[in-house]
């Protein structure tokens, strides 16, 4: 379940950012298209959130993470986006693709959205920890 509420909520910044974006770098609004990309941001929900749960799990499984939790699942998140589209755009592009402003928008969607994943559900598991704490 909060897996769930984690992906949710950094589904609505990233949305909220990919439309900020599109309005400060070239001063357009979403209009007629925020359904489009709510229904094509769908998809988020089936290679995101899967993709960020894989970097948490990596990162619980490593004793070298273990104090800097805080940092290191936003971190991964944001890269695990981050990395793979780099590599795409290296590839098709070069270097200068990579920071395109085409690819703007789409870095500030997964970006945000791998921040805020990577910074609830480190606050869900050290919540439920000291709960644990508590009770034993």
């Amino acid at each position: 379940m909060k897996s769930i509420i984690a992906g949710l909520l950094s589904f609505i910044v990233g949305f909220m950012c990919y439309a900020l974006t599109l309005k400060l770098v070239w001063n357009e609004s979403l209009g007629g298209d925020a359904y489009a990309v709510l229904i094509w941001g769908g998809f988020f929900f089936l290679i995101g959130i899967p993709m960020y749960l894989f970097m948490i799990s990596l990162i619980d499984e490593s004793t070298r993470f273990s104090k800097h939790k805080y940092l290191f699942y936003p971190l991964g998140c944001m890269l695990a986006y981050f990395v793979p589209a780099a590599i795409i755009a290296l590839i098709s592009g070069g270097v200068s693709a990579i920071f395109s402003s085409e690819l703007l928008l789409f870095h500030t969607f997964f970006l945000s959205s791998g921040f805020i994943f990577g910074i609830t559900s480190w606050f869900f598991r050290r919540k439920e920890s000291s709960d644990y704490l508590k009770f034993n």
